[in-house]
């Protein structure tokens, strides 16, 4: 364990209520701090987008982020029990295995590469390539056009599918559109937020995306089994085809 003589609340370790990003198996996820000090916090177990709570084994490290006074704090925790508390939600009680220290949220890596890129919506279809991809988000790049048309680019918040062609094998996942812009070349440049559960699809992006990555940059993120939400706890010329 890992105690600093002098303790300072968000400089050392986060305060109760502020907002903790950790990464598990590859997926950022959100939650929030409980009771902390130098040698314990308290962290709610975080609910995936379909509203279940990653079940990680006693012993299992985990790496913490927080924001203090405009900057990113980062420690490395170890998951030492799984208590219930007075909200009735299921959290982590967390030792500290190394001092804080100025870090990032970029706990995911993301690869900067050019690849074929459908991306499907409710009534329109785009095709182009990537620019860069991580398994939280992608930004695509569409064929320029001089002024933007309605139609020429997707609505922020629209939700659809990305289909990708990762190592010759079609993958498919569910997102959500960030932002949609014009270049000034007139290339249409769109960002995507990967949504859904770590299925099959998503773990072949992750693989791809972490295989690819410097490896100065990837994240050692713990494995985890996803249980209930319980208060305890193709052609040569068309290489991706979105159907």
């Amino acid at each position: 364990m890992v105690v600093g003589t002098n303790s300072v609340f968000g400089r050392n370790h986060p305060e109760r209520g502020s907002s903790l990003h950790v990464v598990i198996d590859g997926v950022p996820l959100q939650s929030t701090a409980g009771a902390s000090s130098e040698v314990e916090l308290e962290a709610e177990v975080p609910t995936t987008r379909s509203g279940r709570r990653p079940r990680l084994a006693l012993g299992t490290e985990l790496q913490v982020s927080w924001g203090w006074r405009d900057k990113v704090r980062t420690r490395t925790y170890r998951v030492e029990d799984v208590v219930s508390t007075v909200s009735g939600h299921p959290s982590w009680r967390l030792v500290p295995l190394t001092p804080s220290a100025e870090g990032t949220r970029r706990a995911v890596p993301r690869h900067t590469v050019a690849l074929p890129a459908v991306l499907v919506l409710a009534d329109a279809r785009w095709s182009g390539e990537t620019v860069d991809l991580s398994v939280a988000g992608v930004r695509l790049a569409f064929p320029p056009v001089t002024r933007a048309q309605p139609g020429d680019l997707p609505e922020p918040g629209t939700s659809g599918e990305l289909a990708l062609l990762l190592d010759g094998e079609r993958v498919a996942v569910p997102v959500s559109v960030v932002r949609a812009s014009l270049l000034p070349d007139g290339t249409r440049d769109v960002r995507v937020f990967v949504t859904g559960d770590l299925d099959e699809q998503r773990v072949k992006l992750r693989d791809f995306v972490q295989a690819a990555a410097p490896a100065e940059a990837r994240a050692e993120a713990p494995v985890a089994a996803e249980a209930p939400d319980q208060p305890t706890d193709q052609p040569k010329d068309d290489p991706v085809s979105a159907s």
